[in-house]
């Protein structure tokens, strides 16, 4: 029985304090679900200050944040974003992340620092699965112990630059005049702003008869917002048909515009 409300975000640097200092003005709010680094679906990343501005704002109204970090070692930088946990004085963050985006989803082995929540946490982890495997678990201690998960990371960061890189320059290639995209600095999302006329959810629907999948921006709103703009995924292995898939997008959106 939970109602989201939505905070204004930039595709650039994240969550807008003010935006979050607003809306905890208007509503009693429970908990916030924030997603800091590489945001899904904009790929955006939150700046140091904003974090700090954002864990102080929910500390003094003695609001919890869930703050999913599973993007966070995705980074192309030089070094790891700097969690929302890092400012937390008060317990109130609960970080939370997982293997299955930077390493492999079949091993469904994540972790949470909950802070004053530890104990509730781990109650409701033993209510809802009793256990986690055991033998992955040990698997991935040993993998990280030899080094394998840092060799792993430092070629995967690499690739996934380079693919966002190589799509959206695709996306600016194929797709209609005045498009823009989003410049992530991580994680493998682009975050794709069409011309107003575009309808995403009728270009989703043509692009499935295709055989292409993408994320149209309706479904990432309460109130289905961002009708012109869809989210593409650019962390599939090299393979020759993204591109053809791309430029087929960019028909399919071009065919969408009214004529001129």
């Amino acid at each position: 029985h939970l109602r989201a409300i939505e905070i204004p975000t930039d595709p650039t640097s994240g969550v807008d304090p003010d935006g979050l200092a607003e809306v905890l003005r208007q509503h009693r709010v429970a908990a916030c679900w924030l997603m800091p680094s590489f945001q899904n679906p904009l790929g955006a990343l939150m700046t140091t200050s904003r974090r700090q501005a954002i864990v102080r704002t929910l500390s003094q109204a003695g609001v919890p944040v869930v703050e999913d970090d599973v993007y966070g070692e995705l980074f192309h930088g030089a070094t790891r974003p700097v969690p929302l946990k890092a400012f937390d004085r008060d317990g109130l963050v609960m970080h939370c992340s997982s293997f299955s985006k930077c390493l492999a989803p079949g091993y469904r082995v994540g972790w949470a620092a909950a802070g004053r929540h530890a104990a509730t946490v781990q109650r409701l982890k033993m209510m809802s699965s009793l256990a986690t495997a055991v033998p992955s678990q040990l698997a991935l201690a040993a993998y990280m112990e030899e080094g394998g998960l840092d060799r792993h990371l430092r070629q995967l960061r690499l690739t996934l630059a380079r693919n966002l890189a190589r799509v959206r320059q695709w996306v600016l290639r194929h797709f209609p005049p005045g498009t823009r995209v989003s410049q992530p600095q991580g994680g493998y999302f682009l975050w794709v702003q069409l011309p107003d006329p575009v309808d995403t959810l009728a270009l989703h629907r043509a692009a499935l008869a295709q055989g292409i999948s993408v994320a149209p921006g309706a479904i990432f709103s309460a109130d289905m917002r961002f009708q012109n703009s869809l989210r593409l995924n650019a962390g599939h292995p090299d393979d020759p048909r993204v591109e053809g898939a791309i430029r087929v997008l960019g028909a399919l959106a071009r065919q969408a515009e009214p004529p001129r």
